[in-house]
């Protein structure tokens, strides 16, 4: 992999911060890149009440000088608002670490497994550190190989597909380029590009938030302009719809991801193949069934991924065990968004741009963008 990263910091502690590197000189970003991405991270409605606290904002370390990246490690921070609540039990160094103990796992949540496998009786760390607000650095992390995909002529868009069973009308045979206008067009509340469907999400989110109770749903994320071949065949680990696969599932609530339309393909709704053909003189395909991935390899289609959230455990009310003395015992209130599928829609966009760039720079083994940027027009074209 040529890009790597990491990301430390605690949902509740006095910062998130990240690494990446990998990143060749010369992307130009300013601050506001990070910042309009985190508000879209952030928005959505149906966002419980830290979405309100958290500013998000994005402090650079080191890495960027000027507005361009210099070719060295690009170290992010960002602070969390909420530890001033949090601090007497949140501090490296506090004394009163049993002010803040969680002795009664969440069912749902990674409480119970966390602290099997790391011996602890306090539930606390685990759930500091499984928490989404974790994935605010990777979307900061992203900002830059997104900026890099943007300069060599590759675009996204990320989208709510379904809320609570309620579906959006979305024509994926459409362009990508039109679905990501009508995304654009209906807002940041539900990032969907079918604006009928909005008003039932609406009302489906105010009566979730009066029973007190979240519901789960689908997202998608396309990406176009991609060249042939990222990815490989000749190995397990280097097969791009595994990799791709593997790191949506990374994100907190999901549990299942598909390439294009995977169930419709194994139910036979629609052909598992896309007839080749000749068009201008150039190779390419009839249709994207295949939603953009052959082989494990990109195909030069539109590269479409879909991903399944479960409803967020944090109201769900059921009862769990106090680990001091082994008694039934119904979790303490933990706070919870009544849906967060557009926030990880986002998410999931930022962490396939990371890999995407990773593959290119692989692929293209440039360390400036000048350089990069002509390596990549010579690549075979089918």
């Amino acid at each position: 992999m040529k890009l790597r990263y990491l990301t430390a910091g605690e949902s509740h502690g006095p910062a998130l911060c990240g690494i990446i590197e990998g990143l060749p000189a010369g992307i130009r970003v300013e601050q506001s890149d990070f910042a309009s991405l985190q508000q879209r991270r952030r928005a959505g409605y149906g966002r419980g009440a830290r979405a309100r606290i958290e500013t998000d904002e994005v402090e650079v370390i080191s890495g960027i000088i000027g507005g361009l990246t210099t070719g060295s490690p690009v170290a992010l921070t960002i602070r969390n608002r909420d530890f001033e609540q949090h601090a007497a039990y949140m501090h490296p160094f506090a004394a009163d670490v049993e002010a803040g103990r969680i002795n009664v796992p969440l069912p749902g949540h990674a409480d119970l497994a966390g602290a099997a496998r790391y011996g602890l009786h306090d539930c606390r760390p685990v759930r500091e550190r499984a928490s989404a607000r974790e994935t605010a650095m990777r979307v900061a992390l992203s900002v830059l190989p997104r900026k890099l995909l943007k300069q060599l002529g590759i675009r996204s868009t990320c989208f709510v597909e379904s809320l609570g069973g309620i579906k959006a009308a979305i024509d994926y045979a459409a362009a990508p380029e039109t679905i990501a206008d009508s995304v654009e067009q209906n807002g940041e509340e539900f990032l969907t590009p079918d604006s009928a469907v909005i008003q039932p999400w609406r009302d489906l989110t105010d009566s979730c938030a009066a029973e007190n109770r979240s519901v789960g749903g689908t997202g998608a994320v396309i990406f176009w302009g991609l060249p042939v071949g990222l990815g490989s065949h000749v190995h397990y680990d280097r097969r791009l719809d595994g990799i791709l696969a593997g790191l949506v599932m990374s994100i907190p609530a999901v549990r299942g991801v598909e390439i294009g339309m995977a169930t419709e393909l194994a139910q036979a709704r629609l052909p598992a193949v896309d007839q080749i053909v000749v068009a201008g003189g150039q190779i390419s395909h009839a249709s994207n069934h295949a939603a953009g991935l052959e082989g494990g390899m990109t195909n030069g289609q539109p590269l479409l991924i879909r991903f399944h959230m479960k409803s967020l455990p944090g109201n769900a009310g059921v009862d769990s065990v106090d680990l001091r003395t082994g008694k039934s015992a119904r979790p303490a209130f933990y706070r919870s968004d009544i849906h967060a599928v557009a926030a990880a829609s986002v998410v999931a966009e930022s962490v396939i741009a990371i890999q995407l760039a990773s593959e290119i720079l692989s692929l293209c083994g440039c360390e400036n963008m000048e350089y990069l940027e002509k390596r990549i027009k010579t690549l075979v074209d089918i």
